[in-house]
């Protein structure tokens, strides 16, 4: 006798993604600045671009019930593109791309000393050719006119339209990841053991500060009085850049690898517990005083692994180390799930600048674009 199994329910991931297999641990996800393109390095230095067009958008596909104005979104209808993958290994794995103009990309060679562009359709250029050093930290300036590298102790803003050096200066220790405030006045720089502050014109030395510990992501406060930096040692790093002075949030059950501020709420949440940690602005826990703790989403029996505050509203995207993914509004304990655990854990995850789509790289080489509808969010 033949059985016939009912059709499988679409889940909400499945009707607002696009998903791609790529057959690599992803490193890192990152749209370009026009939100146009979203670049993919995978473990073995292999770079893919996705066009962000969807011609099957939720938008498209959304249904309003005449009798009961119910909304209703149907499954998507055709295959989806395939993206553009480098042949080679192009991108050296372990380090950061960033924006390069409206919409390209900047990316270490996979021989570590040369920097290279990237379009949004995959052509790749050399912009700045090897001076003999490693480069050991990259980021892009507000607007992404200008980028600045890290090559040893050494620091530079380079031009993006041709890579022309705009000014250097040299620091006291190596530097292996940069932080640029939002208003492009301040640069915070790590290396092992010290982080220093940085004004950006002209590369003048504010202070540097003592900093055990590797550092696994840093961020500028919206007042660009704080600068706050997720440790592997499951620890924050809070440094009062006004008063050159630094202090640390200790007793995470992971290490920190996500730390975000959210200029909406004018909260600091991070990962590496059991719910999305927080603080309200305009104080952190520093010194004697313990901050104002915030709530965001709900508790769980799996660590909050990363997390990525939405640009324009008062959201958060939160992964947990099962690979499930829930929509948070900061400083609420109101919280959508976007996908159920897969048991394959996120590895890097990326809002575009418009807030409208969401990507997530997963260890298991799949890569998902989810795009939601105008007002899903009121």
């Amino acid at each position: 006798m033949t059985q016939h199994m009912p059709p499988q329910a679409l889940s909400l991931f499945d009707l607002l993604a696009r998903t791609w297999d790529l057959d690599q641990n992803i490193r890192q996800v990152l749209f370009n600045m026009d939100g146009t393109a979203l670049a993919v390095v995978q473990a073995d230095g292999r770079m893919t671009f996705v066009g962000v067009k969807d011609a099957e958008g939720p938008e498209k596909r959304i249904r309003q019930e005449l009798d009961t104005g119910r909304m209703t979104i149907r499954a998507r209808e055709k295959p989806l593109p395939m993206p553009l993958t480098s042949r080679d290994a192009t991108a050296l794995p372990d380090s950061k791309m960033c924006p390069l103009g409206p919409q390209g990309f900047a990316f270490v060679h996979s021989e570590g000393e040369e920097l290279w562009r990237a379009t949004p359709r995959g052509q790749l250029l050399r912009l700045l050719p090897s001076e003999g050093v490693d480069i050991t930290a990259l980021t892009a300036m507000p607007g992404a006119a200008q980028i600045v590298v890290g090559r040893g102790d050494q620091i530079s803003v380079v031009s993006a339209e041709g890579g022309e050096p705009l000014s250097s200066t040299e620091l006291t220790h190596d530097v292996r990841d940069i932080a640029v405030s939002d208003d492009g006045r301040l640069l915070a720089c790590w290396g092992a053991g010290h982080i220093s502050v940085v004004k950006a014109e002209g590369l003048e030395l504010l202070t540097t500060l003592p900093c055990q510990g590797q550092v696994l992501a840093m961020r500028w406060s919206p007042c660009v009085r704080w600068l706050v930096a997720g440790c592997r040692d499951k620890s924050v790093l809070v440094v009062d850049a006004v008063a050159g002075q630094a202090d640390r949030i200790v007793d995470f059950p992971q290490a920190v690898q996500s730390v975000d501020f959210s200029a909406t709420s004018r909260a600091l949440v991070a990962s590496g517990a059991f719910r999305v940690v927080g603080w309200a602005l305009p104080e952190l826990p520093f010194g004697d005083h313990e901050g104002d703790p915030i709530t965001t989403g709900k508790p769980g029996l799996t660590i909050v692994d990363r997390l990525s505050v939405h640009g324009k509203r008062d959201l958060c995207a939160v992964v947990y180390s099962n690979g499930l993914v829930t929509i948070c509004r900061v400083g609420q304990p109101e919280e959508m799930m976007l996908r159920e655990g897969t048991g394959v854990a996120v590895t890097s995850v990326a809002w575009s600048g418009d807030g409208t789509h969401l990507a997530l790289g997963s260890e298991d080489g799949t890569v998902s674009i989810a795009t939601f509808p105008d007002d899903m969010f009121k």
